[in-house]
C-alpha cells in the first residue's frame, strides 16, 4: 500500500517519545513538523509508571495503540504516520505491526535494533538477571534526581556534554517539562529513575524485530534516521542496522538525541521520508 498517495495530502503524525524525555521536551521539533503536518504526542509513560517493571513496556504499547485507535475514530479513513525516537521507535513498530491498515509509514529516530550476537547477548542478560547490571540501566539507576530548585537543575544539566549538543532553547523545554516539584520544595525528574532503569533493562528488542518484519510485510514503509555520532546505534550495530533498513537508512550529523540536537533538520528529513512514497 502506498504510504502517502499524493504530495499534497495532509500529514497526520503521531510522535512517540524517548525514555526519560516527556513529549514537551520536543517542542522545537514539533514546531518544525507542524509547518507541514498536524502532530499528536501521547504521554506514553503515564500508565507505565503505575506498573511492575515487567509490565511497563506492555502498558506503553497498549497506550500507544489506544492513541492510534482514538485518532483513527476521529479522522475516519485518514492514516497516520508514526515517528518514534529511541524507545518510542520500538513502540511505533509494535503499533504499526498491530494496526498496519491505520499506519501510512514509520520513521525511527535513532531507534537501533540489536541484531545477531548482540541480540543474543541482550536476551541472555535478561534471562539471567544481568540486564540490571549492564548497559544503560545501571547508569539510569545512579542518575542524580533531586535539586533544590529549577535554576540549580538547569546549572547541573547545562554542564553535561550531551546537553551542550542540544539546540538553543531545548534545555529550557527540558527544565519545564522533564522536572516536577516535590512536596519538600525541591524538583525531581518527572520520569523516576527506577522507572527509566526498568524500561532500559527490559527493552523489547525481540518484539521490535518481529514488529519490523510484520509491519514491512504488511506494506508499511519503515525509515531509519541515525545520528552519525550516536553511541547507541554503534553499540546496537551500525552496519547491521544500515543493512537492515537499506536505502531507507539515512543520517544526520548528530548524536543519539537527534530531535533535540537538530530539531529543524530532523523534522525536515522526517517529512522528506514520509513524502517519498
Amino acid at each position: 500500500m502506498p504510504a502517502l498517495d499524493r504530495m499534497n495530502d495532509p500529514l497526520h503524525i503521531s510522535f512517540f517519545h524517548a525514555n526519560g524525555y516527556p513529549s514537551g521536551v520536543y517542542r522545537q521539533f514539533f514546531d518544525a513538523l507542524s509547518k507541514a503536518a498536524d502532530v499528536a504526542a501521547p504521554a506514553l509513560l503515564d500508565a507505565a509508571l503505575e506498573c511492575s517493571p515487567e509490565q511497563r513496556w506492555p502498558a506503553m504499547r497498549d497506550q500507544a495503540l489506544a492513541h492510534l485507535r482514538s485518532q483513527a475514530r476521529q479522522r475516519g479513513s485518514a492514516r497516520r504516520a508514526l515517528v518514534g525516537h529511541s524507545m518510542g521507535g520500538y513502540l511505533a513498530l509494535q503499533v504499526a505491526a498491530a494496526e498496519p491498515a491505520s499506519v501510512a509509514a514509520v520513521v525511527l529516530l535513532d531507534s537501533p535494533i540489536p541484531l545477531g550476537w548482540r541480540s543474543g547477548a541482550l536476551s541472555l542478560a535478561q534471562a539471567t538477571g544481568l540486564h540490571y547490571r549492564t548497559g544503560p540501566a545501571p547508569i539510569a539507576a545512579r542518575r542524580r534526581d533531586r535539586w533544590p530548585s529549577r535554576a540549580a537543575a538547569r546549572e547541573f544539566f547545562a554542564g553535561k556534554a550531551f546537553v551542550k549538543r542540544w539546540a538553543p532553547g531545548v534545555l529550557d523545554d527540558f527544565i519545564a517539562h522533564a522536572l516536577i516539584d516535590t512536596p519538600e520544595g525541591e524538583v525531581t525528574l518527572r520520569v523516576p529513575r527506577d522507572a527509566e532503569r526498568d524500561i532500559y533493562a527490559n527493552i523489547v528488542h525481540r518484539s521490535a524485530q518481529r514488529a519490523l518484519r510484520e509491519a514491512t510485510r504488511a506494506g508499511v514503509p519503515v525509515h531509519f534516521i541515525a545520528g552519525t555520532e550516536s553511541e547507541e546505534t554503534r553499540m546496537a550495530g551500525w552496519s547491521a542496522n544500515r543493512k537492515l533498513f537499506g536505502e531507507r537508512f539515512v543520517t544526520l550529523p548528530t548524536g543519539h538525541l537527534i530531535p533535540l540536537e537538530a530539531p529543524a533538520d530532523c523534522a525536515a528529513l522526517a517529512l522528506d521520508r514520509l513524502r517519498s512514497h
